[in-house]
């Protein structure tokens, strides 16, 4: 750890978890999940209002993907293109980490305004 993985628009880290209850970013059974923070941060300027971000793993012996979490932020109207998820549980046998980054450009002015997304994989072993 740290993680970064970028795109033209978006950077991704992952790290570790930083909540400031510290007792909330422990495990309690670290054999099974650990804790990691992420953040999303735009690169390319301010011109973009962020969606939604989603995270998801894999599993041993499933070709599922499990969702670990999604922020909806369309209805929260942010005024900032940056997202942090301070501690979020990963499955120790996890060997990837898709993140979905979804945004929309803020002189968009239609009523359903066009949406572009990144996806971003990390490989965890």
């Amino acid at each position: 750890m740290p993680l970064t993985k970028s795109s033209k628009q978006w950077k991704v880290q992952i790290a570790e978890p930083d909540n400031e209850d510290k007792q909330s970013n422990i495990s309690h059974n670290p054999d099974l999940y650990n804790f990691y923070s992420m953040d999303v941060t735009n690169i390319n300027g301010n011109n973009v209002e962020l969606v939604r971000v989603e995270a998801y793993r894999d599993h041993p012996g499933s070709t599922s993907e499990y969702e670990l979490f999604t922020i909806d932020r369309e209805s929260v109207k942010a005024t900032e293109p940056i997202f942090h998820h301070s501690n979020f549980p990963l499955y120790t046998k996890a060997t990837k980490l898709k993140v979905l980054v979804t945004w929309t450009l803020k002189n968009d002015k239609s009523i359903d305004k066009r949406k572009f997304r990144d996806q971003f994989t990390f490989e965890l072993q």
